[in-house]
């Protein structure tokens, strides 16, 4: 087996996909489209800040012509994504942070390629990713050298949970996560999205739904709870609910077409709740929107005094729901407004009664390693401590859902392209020449060394 590298930019690199000698369809790649949004922005991000990325791997071989084509058996995620991007494709995640280029900072969110200015486009189709290139390699070889680059790091709790629920309705989940809502509305940080909160407040929302409409008993929302609901709704979570879900979430995609700085982590479940009442009642969009804002600037404290430590047990989840609901009634001239299975207004008497107990109904339950995050609106901080171990049966994973983040895995050195030539004006005529004699020069040097 030969190793040499390869010293082309983004812009050549896509010439030589677009001209069909870089493949992506080596037997031992995954189908694309494994990133999410969040996982392409980051990136993006890190080649526009110059920070490391993994190597890419090639397999040089010939095709039928007698051609020179590389088959990507590692990076086929990181390429395929900044070519989808220069193209057009999809626009950044909302939560990718501006970057700061020739001593000027730029926005990043929400932005496509051709939104950018001209010098970070030229610095995305100019960036050199390190790319070693391999030859007479042997299939064992490459199977070898694939499960060694790929070795998947342990999934977290609520990672755990798409093979609990199971793997049609994890990708049906994952497909929910898409959309504009989560992807461009929500305020999720970055830590948070690693660990796949966006999932977390889905299930979180579902759980709360069926607690609603269904009685759905539980304790609290935390990761050992949504768990235990994920493996509830197996095989019977049906099209009625999915299909509502969706009304919600694209409800809530209409009315916030940004960031909001009430869509925080723990503010999400509530504001799902809310949404399917709004619906109920006719609310249009925009107008709930509204509504959103004035309670987001308002300080509610029966809301504040359900936030913080714990908040993630039923006493204080129900607490939330039933402080946004009266301000919900108030606001709008509904009565008795439903949220979970009661009917709570300003002067509810009895019903309210209930919620105002609820935290006995939990007692001194633990809380799942979670010491609580949110304040209302913008003072919301994060302080979680760790998840709870999943106590439940241990589920196989399902692995075909295992997102890995190449940002936080090891990033192993590569020695930088000693030709200085610059290739990134080069005719693609002329790439292939040039690759070839790059190869050729140093394969003559390694035969002096040797």
């Amino acid at each position: 087996m030969n190793k040499s590298t390869l010293p082309l930019g983004i812009k050549n690199l896509k010439a030589l996909r677009d001209k069909g000698h870089l493949s992506f369809d080596h037997p031992v790649q995954r189908n694309g489209g494994q990133w999410s949004l969040l996982q392409q922005g980051l990136l993006v991000h890190s080649v526009l800040m110059g920070y490391p990325t993994p190597p890419c791997y090639f397999l040089k071989m010939k095709n039928d012509a007698g051609e020179n084509i590389y088959a990507v058996i590692d990076g086929k995620q990181r390429l395929s994504s900044l070519f989808d991007f220069i193209d057009g494709k999809y626009a950044l995640h909302s939560a990718v942070l501006p970057c700061r280029v020739d001593g000027f900072d730029f926005d990043l969110a929400n932005m496509k390629f051709e939104d950018l200015a001209d010098d970070l486009k030229d610095e995305i189709l100019g960036c050199r990713l390190s790319i070693f290139c391999l030859e007479d390699c042997t299939d064992e070889e490459v199977d070898e050298i694939f499960t060694r680059l790929n070795n998947a790091t342990p999934l977290s709790p609520i990672q755990k949970c798409r093979s609990v629920m199971s793997a049609e309705l994890a990708g049906w989940a994952k497909e929910i996560c898409k959309m504009d809502f989560f992807q461009h509305s929500i305020g999720l940080t970055v830590a948070q999205l690693r660990r796949e909160a966006d999932l977390e407040v889905l299930l979180q929302s579902m759980l709360l739904l069926d607690a609603r409409h269904e009685g759905y008993e539980y304790t609290a929302i935390s990761t050992k709870e949504v768990t235990r609901y994920c493996s509830y709704i197996r095989g019977k979570y049906n099209s009625d609910k999915r299909q509502m879900i969706l009304q919600i979430v694209q409800y809530l995609g209409d009315a916030f077409k940004g960031q909001h700085k009430f869509l925080k982590k723990s503010n999400i479940p509530m504001i799902m709740v809310l949404a399917k009442i709004a619906l109920e009642h006719g609310v249009e969009d925009q107008k709930f929107k509204v509504f959103l804002d004035a309670f987001a600037s308002s300080s509610c404290d029966d809301y504040i005094a359900n936030t913080g430590s714990g908040n993630v047990k039923r006493g204080k989840t129900e607490g939330r729901l039933k402080a946004i609901a009266a301000d919900f009634e108030a606001y709008f001239g509904i009565d008795d407004v439903c949220i979970l299975g009661g009917f709570w207004g300003r002067d509810s008497g009895e019903n309210s009664e209930l919620i105002g107990d609820s935290s006995s109904l939990v007692g001194d339950l633990p809380e799942d390693g979670v010491s609580g995050e949110a304040e209302i609106g913008d003072g919301e901080s994060e302080t979680e401590s760790g998840e709870a171990e999943i106590e439940s049966e241990e589920v196989e994973p399902d692995l075909e859902y295992a997102e890995i983040l190449p940002y936080i895995d090891n990033i192993e050195e590569s020695e930088e392209s000693e030709h200085g030539e610059d290739t990134d004006d080069l005719e693609y005529a002329d790439i292939v020449k040039y690759i070839d004699n790059v190869e050729a020069s140093e394969e003559a040097e390694n035969g002096k060394e040797d």
